[in-house]
């Protein structure tokens, strides 16, 4: 594994073992985002996705007909800058950007 998706792990991710699910396209914009920020060059999504399944407790799977990544949070403080800045309308829906108390729970997820 490259240095670059080890620190995107270690940057906006944690490694669970309760059955959460990540679905893949809200996975690729936080990790397009973080690539963003640091200047680095993305991988391709699915060069993305087979460095993280690599990781042990994590895999790719589909829920209700869409890819998912199970055994991953995304959580840090890229994570909350990413859905108080851009037009994210994952799993919380659509963020208040005077709520943040909830991108602060999103930032000390684990």
């Amino acid at each position: 594994m490259t240095q670059h998706i080890a620190t995107f792990l270690q940057d906006c991710t944690a490694v669970t073992a309760d059955g959460s699910l990540v679905p893949a396209d809200e996975l690729e914009g936080l990790y397009l985002y973080w690539c963003s920020t640091r200047t680095d060059t993305p991988l391709t999504t699915e060069d993305l996705i087979t460095a993280l399944v690599a990781q042990e407790g994590v895999e790719r799977l589909q829920h209700n007909g869409v890819d998912c990544i199970e055994g991953l949070v995304l959580t840090g403080g890229v994570m909350a800058e990413f859905i108080l800045t851009c037009d994210f309308t994952g799993a919380w829906g659509q963020p208040d950007l005077w709520d943040l108390a909830a991108a602060r729970d999103v930032a000390t997820a684990s």
